[in-house]
């Protein structure tokens, strides 16, 4: 199988990509010639060293604990990482010990200790501070400050620490971390403008779609769409009332306009539903609904909205119609009302001429705009994952991916190929008889339409994958969780060839 790192050209090229847009804490080396930034999610982080001269990423490494302390020593080049599982009632930690100069790690860990807190003392003396569940009582917890003091902290061998026979200070429950932790931002964007960058967080790009004069429309936080020039200038952008910002997009076929779900604060309140002129971002309509919903549509511009209100919190459900639909403009069509919201379910399908919904997650459906017919188009095993549909030279299908590509005939749903993949999907398009998958093992995997036969796998940059889109002219656009929107030309099943049949 062919397969490529090829160049792309990114809008907005923030510094610091590798955090995926989620900056935890910032240290510098006291030499100045390192930056070291976690990024902490629920039991998953991403330590980053850069270089400050031109903030390249030397190392980057990932954990499936907290990295909750980063902190370089006061004369060697080193890093100290500590890490916590942040589990009530199986805590579980360790140390990581880096060195940026020469890459060399090593890894201690503690099987019943979280490390909150690790700082160096003076230039022999790492003090921990860890947290721990009482053997007898699970719902008390335990902290101690443990110091490890060494002549000597680097080339460690991976025996150099055993964290379970150190002595420990037991310190009092309440005992807070001894460090206090400012926001990254500030000095993020302060260290990117001294190396002639720029860090403008502005959040993870969760739509993308590129215009026929080469614009770029996208979604990301605070904001339910803006649109950028071909040069990569922000022409104008709609704010959002919330973070959640916009999510899917759907431009109408003159491309005068673009219809946005903006989502409110949770999975629980108000969802907008906006009409903006892709002129200006003058917003020309707005519909409003009490509850979350999901946005589907057609190519005819005909649009409809599903309630996914989360009813598990003893709430009332809002009132129906629960499945709503309008005309382009806004204009209402017709309505639905299922008693089991589980029972119609929007699917996710791009450029379809048809309503698409999944019924009790095995009959396909197209619903007519009144919402008074559905025709049952076909029965799958399993839910689609991400669609789109395709009117190629094999005829007319629906080509959907979660684990695997598969091509059904449309609307028969006859399988006519199918091709497994060594990651899950998160987004899909074509362009000109090649199908794009996005997929979370950071690689951009293309396919002939019409056989399945593998065109290339390109490895992307690690920042994130959130959306794709398959521009008019062919460029592909890859916007990601670092808020980058990367530009990749398209593939050509004659220039490129087959691979992987």
């Amino acid at each position: 199988m062919a397969e490529s790192t090829t160049s792309y050209v990114p809008f907005h090229d923030d510094a610091f990509p590798e955090l995926h847009g989620n900056a935890t804490h910032v240290v510098v080396s006291v030499d100045e010639q390192w930056i070291a930034v976690s990024s902490v999610l629920h039991r998953s982080s991403r330590v980053a060293l850069f270089r400050t001269t031109d903030l390249s990423c030397a190392h980057l490494l990932t954990f499936t604990m907290d990295a909750e302390s980063i902190a370089f020593h006061p004369t060697l080049p080193l890093l100290a990482i500590g890490l916590d599982n942040g589990d009530e009632c199986d805590r579980e930690g360790g140390l990581t010990l880096l060195e940026p100069d020469t890459g060399h790690r090593v890894d201690f860990a503690d099987p019943d200790w979280g490390i909150e807190s690790a700082r160096w003392a003076d230039d022999r003396t790492l003090e921990l501070i860890s947290f721990a569940v009482h053997p007898e009582d699970e719902y008390e917890h335990l902290t101690s400050r443990t110091t490890v003091v060494r002549d000597n902290w680097l080339g460690l061998a991976p025996d150099a620490l055993d964290l379970t026979a150190l002595d420990r200070t037991s310190l009092a429950p309440d005992t807070l971390s001894p460090y206090d932790l400012p926001l990254p931002q500030p000095l993020l964007r302060a260290l990117a403008e001294r190396a002639g960058r720029t860090y403008d967080a502005r959040g993870g790009v969760r739509s993308v779609a590129g215009l026929r004069d080469g614009r770029v429309l996208a979604t990301r936080a605070y904001t339910a769409v803006e649109c950028w020039a071909p040069d990569g200038s922000l022409l104008w952008s709609v704010p959002a009332s919330t973070a959640r910002g916009g999510a899917r997009i759907e431009v109408a076929d003159d491309e005068r306009t673009v219809r946005v779900a903006v989502s409110g604060p949770d999975a629980r309140t108000w969802t907008d539903f906006l009409l903006v002129a892709t002129f200006d971002g003058t917003v020309l309509d707005r519909c409003s609904v009490p509850f979350s919903a999901a946005l589907c549509a057609r190519t005819d511009g005909v649009w409809a909205i599903r309630d996914t209100y989360d009813r598990s919190f003893g709430t009332e459900p809002p009132t129906p119609p629960n499945t709503r639909i309008f005309a382009a403009d806004g204009t209402p069509l017709g309505a639905a009302h299922e008693p089991d919201r589980y029972d119609l379910v929007p699917l996710d399908v791009r450029r379809c001429p048809e309503l698409l919904y999944g019924r009790r997650r095995r009959d396909v459906i197209a619903l007519d705009p009144t919402g008074t017919v559905e025709t049952v188009l076909f029965t799958v095993d399993a839910p689609l994952g991400r669609a789109v549909y395709a009117d190629d030279t094999a005829g007319q299908a629906l080509l959907h991916g979660r684990t695997e590509l598969v091509r059904r005939a449309f609307p028969s749903g006859e399988v006519i190929w199918s091709r497994p993949l060594d990651s899950d999907v998160i987004d899909l398009d074509t362009h000109d008889g090649v199908l794009y998958a996005l997929c979370a093992d950071d690689t951009l995997v293309s396919c002939d339409t019409a056989d399945g036969a593998v065109i290339g796998r390109r490895a992307l940059p690690r920042y994130g994958p959130l959306s794709l889109h398959a521009g008019p002219d062919g460029t592909i656009l890859v916007g990601t969780a670092a808020g980058q929107i990367m530009r990749f030309p398209a593939d050509t099943r004659a220039s490129t060839g087959r691979a992987g049949r």
